[in-house]
């Protein structure tokens, strides 16, 4: 699986899943996930990084954790941000199936 940098910008401001601009004065979901122990992200830490979990055409947007985050303390390797509860259901149910 590809990983790749990008703007911490471009992160925070775009759903995980459709890319939906997200703005500051709208409801915004989030969901934090553990990753297999096989799966090291540790170069990525603190970066945001998009991820070829679908496909090519479709990357998914996602924030690497640091040791000692809270995120990292509640057990999270990396979080998402979303539009909709609904985005963030149909990235979940992608999430499962790859077993990531």
């Amino acid at each position: 699986m590809e990983f790749n940098i990008i703007p911490d910008e471009e992160a925070l401001s775009k759903c995980a899943w459709c890319h939906n601009h997200i703005s500051d004065h709208m409801e915004v979901f989030g969901a934090g996930a553990k990753l297999k122990p096989d799966i090291d992200l540790s170069e990525y830490e603190s970066h945001c990084i998009q991820i070829s979990l679908v496909s090519e055409e479709k990357p998914i947007y996602m924030m690497v954790t640091t040791q000692g985050s809270e995120a990292k303390k509640d057990d999270k390797d990396c979080m998402f941000l979303f539009c909709s509860e609904e985005c963030g259901k149909k990235l979940k149910n992608v999430w499962k199936k790859k077993s990531l």
